[in-house]
């Protein structure tokens, strides 16, 4: 079962991994998204501009008919998976059945989107 939620996180940024957090990507340049095997961080609307719309759930449930944006394996070493903000304030978790996991992620526009959905699985 999929859930939505609005938020304006801190420093426009969206952390998909497991709840131990995993290796950080480096953000060295300007892009949607940076990733490392055990992290994922997704850019989003400025937190200043507004709301953020994530979408959160099994892939079978929210997936969407365009190309997702991300779409990798996620070290899972945990069995779970969870949406945070920067400063590690869990906002969405889910478990999972395996330490490797699919996570797509899709969002309405490049450059600061205000809608991200993300899917496992």
């Amino acid at each position: 079962m999929s859930r939505t939620i609005k938020i304006a996180p801190p420093n426009s940024l969206l952390c998909i991994s497991g709840s131990g957090w995993g290796e950080t990507p480096e953000m060295i340049e300007m892009q949607p998204f940076w990733a490392t095997p055990s992290c994922i961080l997704v850019a989003c609307l400025c937190f200043a501009d507004g709301q953020t719309s994530v979408t959160f759930g099994p892939a079978s449930d929210v997936n969407r008919s365009e190309k997702p944006l991300i779409d990798m394996m996620l070290d899972t070493p945990e069995r779970d998976v969870v949406v945070a903000t920067v400063e590690l304030e869990v906002l969405l978790k889910m478990a999972v059945p395996s330490t490797h996991t699919r996570v797509r992620v899709w969002t309405n526009r490049e450059q600061e989107p205000d809608q991200v959905t993300i899917g496992i699985g």
